[in-house]
């Protein structure tokens, strides 16, 4: 087994990417040199490309990688779309539409976002956006849900609400009362960061996707991810790599817990790629 064999898929945030930091120089340099041993990487995150695209521009991805959680894989050289997986409601049409006007209707601080291919928007008041919006490299725009209620027309890709955990907890309990939870996995993203994609959809379900594309049949996958959003990826991994500060569940699970984000996890692989190879 060599590096040629292998896909290395990374999460970003808190896996390669520190909070509020960038993909250090040091990863950068230690993926093009495994690059150039063969390897192929490929990101999956629940960005949208476009967002990605300002954290990995100079990264060497090679590879098909994962947008929105697992609801779109992409092909990142080509600029193109492989795959989107919308959410469903079987022969009821209203009844996301419905799910978001409760959530905001009861949720009266929350930033709750409706992700579709090419636009995040935002149906709560500016007042109660995320913060971390400001920072980010894609496009939003706040409008009425309305003007998305037709998801034949506007298919939405991922339903997302900011708000406190124990807001989120009655996110949580809605869905299972509106019947969401028959159409649509949701999970944690961060502790206030609560998400909905299509059923049996997540970053791991797009590993198999990957598997199957004829260019990467019979290659090996390396997985790197540091929260629960990525606990799937990592089991449908052939080896799944922690950064230290993972969640002490996926580290309890991984093959390997290596470094923290901090200290570059990229280049902790590169030195520690004979034994990671020894274990396929």
């Amino acid at each position: 087994m060599t590096l040629r064999d292998i896909i290395i898929i990374s999460d970003l945030d808190g896996t390669i990417v520190p909070r509020g930091g960038r993909v250090s120089k040091e990863n950068t340099e230690a993926l093009y040199r495994l690059e150039a041993q063969g390897a192929v990487f490929a990101i999956a995150t629940g960005r949208t490309p476009e967002a990605a695209r300002g954290y990995v521009a100079e990264l060497p991805i090679t590879g098909p990688s994962v947008f929105f959680n697992g609801a779109m894989l992409y092909d990142w050289r080509a600029g193109s779309v492989i795959k989107i997986c919308p959410l469903a409601s079987g022969e009821d049409g209203g009844l996301w539409p419905r799910f978001a006007a409760y959530c905001k209707d009861t949720l009266q601080e929350a930033c709750i976002e409706i992700y579709t291919e090419d636009i995040c928007h935002i149906i709560t008041e500016k007042a109660h956006d995320d913060p971390r919006l400001a920072k980010e490299f894609y496009r939003f725009t706040h409008g009425s849900l309305k003007e998305l209620s037709d998801l034949g027309k506007t298919p939405w890709l991922k339903f997302f609400v900011c708000d406190t955990p124990e807001n989120l907890r009655r996110v949580e309990q809605a869905a299972e009362e509106f019947g969401i939870t028959e159409y649509a996995n949701g999970f944690y993203s961060e502790a206030n960061y609560y998400e909905f994609v299509a059923k049996g959809v997540s970053k791991g379900s797009m590993l198999q996707a990957i598997r199957e594309l004829p260019a990467y049949r019979g290659k090996k996958i390396i997985a790197l991810g540091d929260y629960m959003n990525d606990e799937e990826m990592l089991k449908a991994a052939d080896i799944a790599i922690v950064p230290e500060n993972a969640h002490e569940a996926l580290k309890d699970m991984a093959d390997f817990v290596g470094c923290s984000v901090e200290e570059n996890l990229i280049v902790w692989i590169e030195k520690h790629q004979k034994e990671i190879l020894a274990k396929l």
